[in-house]
């Protein structure tokens, strides 16, 4: 098959033949790793919070910390890679970025205290971000938004795999080598991608391919300025933006909550816990495997629009068993299946979101990604701050997420609307 670069008519025929097969099991798995690692980052070393506090002598409260700072640096260091990767060609900026993902993780293994482990951390967070924001620019580049929409949901049958296994191996690596030897490991993970990525991915970017001359510093920061600017403005990018982070914003008020709901409050203890979980990811990848199939009877807006409304009404059930209900099967099945939405909203929302963005794919992913992320990040503040010993915190966040995700979506023109139908 032959792919051309949106809106560029570069042929890549001559360069991939050879080298990989855009659609291949090796393809995907390839830029599935290399969007893996921010969510190994996050859950592999959850079991380890005690072992690091305690190595630095500190309370599990500033190890915490580490966790807030790696969402920060990876909220805004996307933002860093966009125009790098719209200037310098997708596969130097990637290359960069897993070096310094690398380095980090190392740094992390052999910092002497929690406030240089803090550093550390937000320093892999700007090195890892460089895989969330080229992968998803890259399959902006090769495919019409349909077929994207496909390949997002083929990379979350792999990224999906990360938050089920990630906590069960750190546990294993803490309980046999000690909390160090996970950094080690996503380390060393980062140099087999960057050996993988050096080796067989090739550059899809058309300016690169064309040797378009470098900015300087200072026109790079006004051309970078008047992308972010005109992207803001952009009504139906926003929307998709802003309405995929607050589902995204929704999981992570989940996330945040759900262990005290459901070990203290329902009294669930920790194994089964983590069965649940498990449970809620498999749904998410299972949806998002399903949404390839669904895409090709139906259009992408129109998935997307009705999974929406399906979404709010799940989120409305959960708040009113939350209030209502005093069982803990009320909140795990109208929970289960709002989580499991998520393997439509995901995907398709990126599609949507970079479908228009052809020639400023990288800053469109970064932004996308940014968006999404700091809006997650609130979320989950949200939770703890009106945390009162029940569930409803948790279940009112998500349910106010998922309003304002719909808002957003209406403020597409009404040209996006008329294509959905």
């Amino acid at each position: 098959m032959t792919f051309k670069l949106k809106g560029r008519g570069v042929s890549l025929q001559d360069m991939t033949d050879k080298k990989m097969n855009y659609e291949s099991a090796a393809f995907i798995i390839l830029l599935g790793s290399l969007t893996a690692f921010d969510p190994l980052s996050i859950d592999m070393y959850l079991p380890a919070f005690p072992d690091i506090a305690k190595s630095f002598n500190v309370g599990v409260s500033s190890v915490e910390l580490s966790l807030s700072a790696f969402f920060i640096g990876l909220s805004f260091g996307q933002l860093i890679y966009g125009p790098l990767a719209d200037i310098y060609g997708r596969k130097k900026p990637l290359l960069f970025g897993t070096i310094i993902y690398a380095l980090a993780s190392l740094g992390s293994t052999f910092s002497k205290s929690i406030e240089v482990f803090i550093f550390f951390r937000i320093l892999q967070a700007l090195g890892g971000c460089a895989g969330m924001v080229i992968t998803r620019a890259i399959v902006s580049d090769l495919f019409d938004k349909k077929k994207a929409a496909h390949i997002y949901s083929l990379l979350m049958l792999v990224m999906g795999v990360a938050p089920i296994l990630a906590p069960m191996l750190g546990g294993i690596l803490t309980k046999t080598f000690g909390w160090k030897s996970i950094f080690i490991t996503l380390g060393g993970l980062s140099l087999i991608s960057s050996l993988c990525t050096y080796l067989f991915l090739p550059e899809t970017h058309g300016p690169t391919l064309e040797k378009v001359p470098r900015p300087k510093i200072l026109s790079l920061y006004k051309k970078t300025l008047s992308g972010y600017s005109d992207l803001l403005k952009d009504r139906g990018f926003m929307s998709y933006s802003l309405s995929g982070g607050l589902m995204r914003a929704a999981m992570f008020a989940y996330i945040a909550g759900s262990p005290f709901v459901f070990i203290s409050v329902f009294h669930v203890s920790p194994d089964k816990y983590a069965l649940l979980f498990g449970s809620n990811a498999v749904g998410i990848i299972g949806c998002s495997q399903l949404n390839r199939f669904i895409l090709k009877h139906y259009s992408l807006e129109k998935i997307y629009r009705n999974v929406m409304f399906v979404s709010v009404a799940l989120a409305a059930i959960l708040l009113i068993n939350s209030l209502f209900f005093s069982h803990v099967v009320a909140i795990i099945i109208p929970l289960f299946l709002l989580m499991a939405s998520m393997g439509f909203i995901f995907p398709n929302s990126a599609a949507l979101g970079l479908a228009q963005q052809g020639h400023r794919a990288g800053m469109a992913s970064a932004l996308l990604g940014t968006l999404q992320w700091a809006i997650a990040f609130f979320s989950s503040f949200f939770v703890s701050f009106f945390h009162n010993e029940t569930a409803v915190p948790m279940t009112a966040v998500i349910l106010v997420s998922t309003l304002l995700a719909l808002f957003c979506l209406a403020l597409i023109g009404q040209r996006d609307q008329k294509h959905a139908l």
